[in-house]
């Protein structure tokens, strides 16, 4: 499995339901929109002192790894795991 570095904003379509209780269940990355089937792992991470709500997505063909910061308002695509 090849492992993509990437660190890009992307635009996302999520279910916002209160406090820490979000779901990504779109993206668009390079131009393409992305359907998420499932989300296998949610966790909070920090980049200095701004939390971070990190999610591990799958599309039904690879999995990525997003982030979102409240503070910000700024989601990004950090990986990308694909054959």
């Amino acid at each position: 499995m090849e492992v993509k570095e990437l660190d890009q904003i992307v635009k996302v379509g999520a279910i916002f339901k209160g406090g820490s209780d979000i779901r990504p269940t779109w993206f668009v990355w390079e131009g393409r929109k992305y359907i998420i089937k499932e989300v296998n792992y949610v966790w909070m991470d920090r980049e200095g002192r701004e939390k971070l709500h990190c999610f591990s997505v799958t599309d039904g063909a690879n999995n990525y790894e997003m982030s979102f910061n409240a503070e910000r308002a700024i989601w990004k695509l950090n990986k990308v795991f694909h054959d």
